[in-house]
């Protein structure tokens, strides 16, 4: 799987590298912003460094085994923390997204719209993996201790839930039989 998201990885990056000259237009009406269409050399810089940072990072290439893979890890890391804005993200802070507020903190101007909701920024951080691949100061993964596989000699250790409410349908059906 990692092959063919490599190979799909490519081609799309290069329909955008041939697209470069034109790309400030689309950038500028998913952000809703004319900003970009006025600064149009800035664009094409920040929109170069964008998918270098991309293809870096194998964006397009990780959405296809990073759901198997974060399935994977998902049984045994828990991801634990919270955003602090510094922008690592955001592909190594090369996003042409990524914008600055007054205090130095970072935010997307896109944040929140439906093209955001498409790009792998919106389940950031799946697993493990993409806290490590961005050096992430914000969140950790914790491992988890798999019970399941807690062995006391040659048995499983049961695990039994208590003060459960009772089945209501296994009491009606028992009450109904002759």
């Amino acid at each position: 799987m990692h092959a063919l998201g490599r190979v799909v990885e490519t081609i799309l990056l290069s329909v955008i590298w041939i697209g470069l000259p034109v790309s400030p237009i689309f950038v500028s009406l998913l952000a809703w912003d004319r900003a970009y269409v006025r600064n149009y050399r800035q664009t094409i810089s920040r929109l170069a460094r964008t998918l270098q940072a991309m293809a870096k990072a194998e964006v397009i290439a990780r959405r296809f085994y990073s759901e198997k893979r974060a399935a994977e890890q998902g049984t045994s890391w828990k991801i634990e923390g919270e955003c602090s804005h510094c922008g690592e993200c955001c592909l190594f802070k090369a996003c042409v997204f990524l914008d600055s507020d007054e205090h130095g903190h970072s935010r997307c101007r896109i944040y929140g719209n439906w093209f955001f909701r498409q790009l792998t920024c919106a389940d950031y951080p799946i697993s493990k993996d993409d806290i490590d691949l961005y050096a992430c100061p914000s969140f950790r993964a914790e491992p988890i201790p798999q019970v399941s596989k807690v062995r006391l000699g040659r048995h499983a250790i049961p695990i039994v839930a208590r003060n459960a409410a009772p089945d209501s349908t296994v009491e009606r059906s028992a009450s109904t039989r002759p």
